[in-house]
Order: C-alpha cells, then sequence, then structure tokens
C-alpha cells in the first residue's frame, strides 16, 4: 500500500511538471524576443554614437582649455599679448613671424594639445599633428595648414596698429602680424566674448553637418561667415561640426561649446557675433 502511495504521488508531481514547467520556447516566443532586441537596439545604438561624440566633444574642450592657458602664460611673457599670425611666412620678409601654434607650443604640454579628439587621422596631412616638426614646418602646402583647430581670422579695431611682416604700420591683420593686445578696446573691443581659436575643418565645396573634412592644404584660419570665401571659395577653413557642435576658445581663456548652425549664421554687428571685433 505504502508504495502504491508513493507511485501515484510522483505521477501527480510528473503530471504537473509536464504542465508547467517546459524546458524550451515556441518559435512564436523566440520571434518575440529577437523583435524586443532588435528593437532595443535600434534605439539604443543611435544613442550611444552619440555619447561617444559628446565624450569626444568634452576632451576636445579640455584640450583647448589647456590651449587657453598656453596663451595665458603667453601673455604673461609679451605684455598681455597672443599670437595671431595663422602662417609660418618667408624667412626672406623683414619679420617672418611665426605661426600662433608654434608660438604657443613651449607652452603646451605637447603637440597632441593641438589635436581635436575626433579629428580624422589619415596618417600625413589632415586633422591630426603627428610631431612637433609638423607643427613647427614652415611651408605653406604643407602641415602648416593643416590640423582641426583655426585661429579666426578678423582684423583688428581701426585704431589699432602695429608692425607687419613687411616692417610697415599699419591696422592688425591676422597673417600680417605676429600678435594681438587682449586688452578690452585695443584689438578686440570684447575679448571676454571673441572667439580667438575654434574647431575647424578644411572645406571643398558646400557646407555639410557634420562636416566633411577635404584632404589636403588649405588654410589654418577660419575666415568669418560673412566673408565671402566662407561659403564661396573652392577651398576654405570653416567651423567644424565633427562631434555634435563647435568648441570655441575665447580670448579669455574659456571654452564654450555652440552649435555650428549658428556659428555659420551670426553676423557681424550683431550682439551675439563672437568672431566680430567689434
Amino acid at each position: 500500500m505504502m508504495n502504491e502511495s508513493l507511485t501515484k504521488q510522483w505521477r501527480h508531481f510528473v503530471g504537473k511538471a509536464g504542465r508547467f514547467g517546459r524546458s524550451g520556447f515556441t518559435l512564436l516566443e523566440l520571434l518575440i524576443v529577437i523583435a524586443i532586441i532588435s528593437l532595443l537596439i535600434a534605439i539604443l545604438v543611435p544613442s550611444l554614437a552619440k555619447v561617444k561624440l559628446l565624450t569626444k566633444r568634452i576632451t576636445c574642450g579640455a584640450n583647448l582649455r589647456v590651449l587657453g592657458i598656453a596663451a595665458g602664460l603667453y601673455q604673461t611673457h609679451y605684455g598681455e599679448y597672443v599670437p595671431i599670425c595663422w602662417g609660418n611666412l618667408d624667412p626672406n620678409l623683414i619679420n617672418p613671424w611665426k605661426s600662433w601654434r608654434t608660438n604657443l607650443l613651449p607652452y603646451a604640454p605637447g603637440y597632441a594639445a593641438f589635436n581635436c579628439t575626433a579629428g580624422k587621422d589619415i596618417g600625413g596631412l589632415g586633422e591630426v599633428f603627428h610631431s612637433v616638426s609638423e607643427i613647427e614646418g614652415r611651408e605653406k602646402d604643407g602641415t602648416v595648414n593643416a590640423g582641426s583647430y583655426g585661429v579666426m581670422y578678423q582684423h583688428s579695431l581701426p585704431n589699432y596698429e602695429t608692425v607687419d611682416c613687411g616692417g610697415i604700420v599699419t591696422q592688425g591683420h591676422p597673417v600680417r602680424s605676429s600678435a594681438f593686445s587682449s586688452l578690452p578696446g585695443v584689438a578686440w573691443q570684447d575679448p571676454a566674448n571673441s572667439v580667438y581659436v575654434a574647431d575647424s575643418y578644411l572645406a571643398k565645396g558646400a557646407v555639410s553637418y557634420p562636416s566633411q573634412s577635404h584632404k589636403n592644404h588649405g588654410t589654418s584660419v577660419i575666415l568669418p561667415p560673412s566673408d565671402s570665401g566662407y561659403f564661396g571659395l573652392s577651398v576654405t577653413r570653416r567651423f567644424a561640426d565633427r562631434h555634435c557642435g563647435t568648441n570655441c576658445l575665447f580670448l579669455d581663456g574659456h571654452v564654450s561649446s555652440f552649435e555650428t548652425r549658428r556659428l555659420d549664421s551670426m553676423k557681424a554687428g550683431d550682439g551675439d557675433c563672437i568672431w566680430d571685433v567689434k
């Protein structure tokens, strides 16, 4: 009797396990799970890509702050001036200025500080520097016009005059003048709200968002968007939209990020224009 009772209990238990404890999934259940996973991937991947770009923007901003510190150290040695010249000029000129990068290099922790973390490294002439010698190069068709950061191209205020590379005293010009005074109302009306260096890319053709860099030599200076050459030249340097916006280093050393389209639409004379000297 005892064995018969145990046998009945065992059969009852096995029957329940068969009804409620299936060890597999039906095809429909598997398809539902796959569909849910696919949906989550479709939602998360773009978000993760944006997070990656935002992380690069933060690191890039840190690099620009380092360059801001380097510019501050330069000013302590050169009486409140910041290097502005964007090209290493012909040594046969009376005053063959060094570029702003070459001038800041001794005050920076190394050449990598001049590279945006989202810059494309093509292993040669392009957005990323690989050595000090590339930054210090003097050839216009070489790396002097490469890089992922550009200095802002703008004439000084009309009353600011300085010796140019030809030995002539004239209004400050970013290619022919070695440096501009950073004191308010001298070269810039409001240095604290004037961009000095920013994310930039060498462009050929129509403007694009995100930026599509042209892999060749060109210029290391950012033309003002109000300049006809900003959109019209065959090869020019514009504000870069390579990591969900453009980082800008201001003359007082702070860094802010802007929507690139907003920078491209700013107009000289407007109160919010960060590249206007007035």
